[in-house]
């Protein structure tokens, strides 16, 4: 039926895309490779250098934030963190202040698997707010807590920010 000429041919035309897939394939994931290597290298370079930093600081600016309650939390039932607001300078406790909050599992701004939206924490006086949240799962969690000081703006909140370890058992 076929002639071995035409098989060497279809040979030939078969194994030649087959070739071309498989460069066109690894050209390909080279490409992307090199591409998500390089935004990791940007990402990286501005978590490193002063464009994040600039943003967040180590430390808040202007006040001291305290966890005055147990870190360990219950799984699964609403837990409450006890936070205490003092000024920096003064060391008095600051009343008039929106405290907010973010839980995320894992280490600070590792996984960025946010297990609850912002919320504010609930002012109970002398400087004290009580952040109220539940985990579903155990381990370890971050949470992301920013300040924003009465007559401050909203962008303030990055400059008085500070990640407390949360352990959930």
């Amino acid at each position: 039926m076929f002639t071995p000429k035409t098989l060497v041919l279809v040979g030939i035309v078969v194994g030649s895309i087959i070739i071309g897939i498989g460069i066109s394939y690894a050209v390909c994931i080279n490409a992307c490779q090199g591409s998500t290597h390089n935004m990791m290298n940007s990402m990286g370079s501005m978590m490193g250098g002063n464009m994040m930093s600039g943003m967040m600081s180590d430390s808040p600016q202007d006040v001291i934030i305290k966890a005055v309650s147990s870190q360990q939390v219950p799984i699964g039932k609403e837990a409450e963190v006890k936070l205490l607001v003092l000024d920096k300078n003064t060391k008095q406790s600051i009343n008039n202040a929106q405290v907010i909050v973010g839980i995320e599992k894992g280490a600070p701004m590792s996984t960025m698997n946010m297990v609850t939206p912002m919320f504010e924490a609930t002012n109970i006086g002398n400087g004290k707010y009580v952040a109220s949240f539940t985990v579903d799962d155990s381990g370890y969690y971050t949470m992301h807590t920013h300040v924003i000081l009465s007559g401050k703006s909203m962008h303030s909140m990055m400059q008085n920010h500070m990640d407390i370890g949360i352990l959930a058992k």
